[in-house]
């Protein structure tokens, strides 16, 4: 189990919002190179369904292919790199890369220019490349995201400094969010801020009007306030994790982003309405681990209605969660969090975790939305167990 002395550095961090940056300014990315969420891939060159597609979808917007058919066959020979984004100290949602061109979120201690944790800024209003669609429409929300929203982002943390995320993460919890598979209140909260610092009405009514806008800042923040604990000691802390499609992975505080993987099954539960009950899904995919290692998202749930909603024994799973909450596997109260919440996951709270509800995140093929669902992806024991042998 993780220690007080080990997750002291947590509770003292406070995340702030401190640039936008492209990919190749934050972290160095090159054409051509391409960061994907969770562990090394099998190959690099066939990824799974959802995963290709977004890559063909980036090869499109960046300019490397001009069909489907030309970036299919640049994955293919091997003309891209693709590596996982967590051992560049960032964070991608499901199926999207980063790119050379990607605006993203910078994540760090508001007081400093210490170390920070990046992901990707995500179109409004409509899907991005986290979907994995290759819908045409998409192209042109990534070129307002990069020519419009992230210059206006940009421009008002420039003009008044570093933005805190705490307040708004809280607003979030207070009002029902987990902060993964709903930011809505935590949206809101973000869009309310960038009002009051006299943000554009086009940047505000953009992000008011896209709920999971928020996402992938708090995914920047939790990696950001889990790798607060890597400072060398041994400890068991999960502080990285996250899936590709075909492994799921994690990493310890003490591990120094050593990857400890198991297979990524398909996850198992309820279809949202709209989604065809024959497609295929493919495994656990995506960084967004990193809330749930922090103590939300999944953990959240009991305390989460409007996920809970998504299922048919919503009462039952609600009434389970509050008698026997996920936060007592944690380690810790977090003093800026509301309702005691609890953070930082040890390894024996991901292998008690495995026996209990947990919610994740699939996918059917390329094309398909996400969906929720009621059973852990992976065997999250033997993968703890295998980290812990190895720390």
């Amino acid at each position: 189990m993780a220690s007080i002395a080990t997750t002291s550095p947590i509770l003292a961090a406070s995340p702030a919002l401190r640039a936008i940056r492209s990919g190749a300014d934050a972290l160095a990315l090159r054409p051509f190179e391409l960061l994907h969420a969770g562990p090394p891939l099998n190959d690099p060159t066939r990824p799974p369904a959802t995963l290709a597609s977004s890559v063909v979808m980036t090869c499109l917007h960046e300019g490397w292919a001009t069909s489907e058919a030309e970036a299919e066959e640049l994955l293919h020979r091997g003309g891209l790199t693709l590596t996982p984004a967590q051992d560049r100290a960032c964070v991608t949602p499901l199926a999207a890369v980063v790119s050379c061109s990607t605006p993203m979120f910078e994540v760090g201690a508001a007081d400093s220019e210490g170390p920070a944790v990046w992901a990707p800024v995500g179109a409004v209003r409509g899907a991005d490349t986290r979907m994995g669609w290759r819908d045409p429409a998409l192209l042109a929300r990534l070129r307002f995201r990069d020519q419009e929203v992230a210059p206006a982002l940009q421009a008002v943390v420039t003009r008044v400094g570093p933005i805190s995320l705490w307040s708004l993460a809280v607003a979030g919890l207070v009002h029902g969010d987990d902060l993964h598979g709903s930011t809505t209140h935590a949206n809101l909260a973000l869009a309310s801020a960038l009002q009051r610092l006299a943000a554009p009405e086009s940047l505000v009514n953009d992000v008011q009007a896209t709920p999971l806008f928020f996402l992938t800042l708090w995914m920047a923040a939790s990696a950001w306030l889990l790798r607060c604990a890597e400072d060398g000691a041994a400890s068991t802390l999960v502080t990285r994790a996250g899936g590709n499609g075909e492994r799921f992975g994690i990493s310890l505080a003490s591990q120094g982003g050593r990857w400890t993987v198991c297979d990524a099954a398909p996850p198992i539960g309820p279809r949202l309405s709209h989604v065809a009950g024959g497609l295929a899904i493919e495994g656990a995919m995506g960084d967004s681990a990193v809330i749930d290692m922090l103590g939300l998202g999944g953990q959240r749930l009991a305390l989460a209605p409007t996920v809970l909603t998504v299922f048919a024994d919503h009462a039952e799973m609600a009434a389970d969660l509050q008698q026997s909450p996920p936060q007592r596997l944690l380690t810790q109260p977090h003093p800026n969090a509301a309702r005691s919440l609890a953070g930082g996951a040890g390894c024996r709270a991901c292998c008690d975790l495995a026996a209990t509800s947990a919610r994740n995140v699939g996918h059917a093929g390329p094309r398909r939305p996400d969906r929720p669902v009621r059973s852990w992806p992976v065997p999250a024991a033997d993968i703890t167990v295998q980290a812990c042998a190895a720390a």
